[in-house]
């Protein structure tokens, strides 16, 4: 019989699930800086509806809505889905990618089954809505939302609460955290690089790449150099420089001085260049 709570990093048995759990909470009468804003606590672990699935979380991915949320700005998260009747909770768990073991199913769910290893992707949807019935892209339909940001229940626990939908297998070959973190970002980027065609990043193209250092813009240098093409990163800051090496991207220092969001709209893609990719956070 499972215990009522387990320490970080400990794991019940699988298909055991405690009463208990630890996750990093926001609240509002703390927001702030994340050091200070995001704090363990100690809640029930969340109830499955039918179509949802419980993760016990072995790794979770850090994105830029962390910040966000841990700000509450330029979205108070909580307020937003209290106003919308959608989750009264008056606290968020944060977390947009994970890797983990699926301990529970709700009783419609098909895809994925207790002791599975999976990786989690970031969108949610209502399934039942007519554009997802239709076939259409589900980020167009107005139930679409960004899991452990504009949700609740993210990563940021011991479980994770996602739809059955977002569970996908685990590459045998990648450790925990090599399979939770690229899946916002590489999704966000093949969709920015790859998604509209026949604008997509072609052979030989050469693509100008804007904050080439974080997130986002490395998988934009892998995407644009698996499709035979050229990058050219930018960089706004001097620490930055080696991600772009490391991931194969050529670097052009951003020689004005400015932050590349500062940029005037006509720069951003100069001449010479294909394609621009714009992925600065702030």
């Amino acid at each position: 019989m499972a215990k009522d709570l387990y320490d970080v990093g400990e794991l019940p048995p699988v298909g055991e699930v405690p009463s208990r759990m630890h996750a990093m909470l926001g609240r509002p009468d703390r927001f702030g800086e994340p050091v200070d804003a995001i704090r363990d606590e100690v809640i029930e672990v969340p109830e499955l509806g039918p179509r949802d699935v419980l993760v016990a979380t072995m790794a979770a991915g850090v994105n830029f809505n962390n910040v966000w949320a841990a700000l509450g700005s330029p979205v108070n998260v909580i307020a937003a889905r209290q106003k919308a009747n959608y989750d009264p909770s008056d606290f968020h768990i944060g977390g947009s990618d994970a890797s983990g073991i699926v301990y529970a199913v709700g009783r419609d769910v098909k895809n994925v089954k207790v002791g599975d290893h999976v990786v989690v992707h970031c969108g949610t949807w209502d399934r039942d809505c007519p554009a997802v019935k239709a076939g259409d892209d589900p980020m167009f339909d107005p139930s679409f939302k960004i899991w452990g940001y504009e949700t609740n229940w993210g990563s940021f626990a011991q479980f994770s609460k996602v739809q059955a939908h977002q569970c996908m297998p685990k590459a045998k070959h990648l450790t925990w955290e090599e399979a939770a973190a690229p899946t916002l970002v590489g999704a966000t980027a093949y969709r920015m690089l790859m998604g509209w065609p026949p604008h997509t990043v072609r052979k030989n193209d050469v693509v100008l790449i804007w904050g080439a250092s974080g997130g986002l813009g490395c998988m934009a240098i892998q995407i644009t150099k698996a499709q035979g093409a050229i990058p050219i990163g930018v960089v706004g800051d001097d620490r930055a420089p080696d991600d772009v090496d490391a991931g194969g991207g050529e670097l052009r220092p951003d020689e004005r001085g400015v932050g590349v969001d500062h940029l005037p709209d006509e720069d951003l893609v100069p001449d010479g260049e294909d394609d621009g990719f714009h992925c600065v956070s702030r």
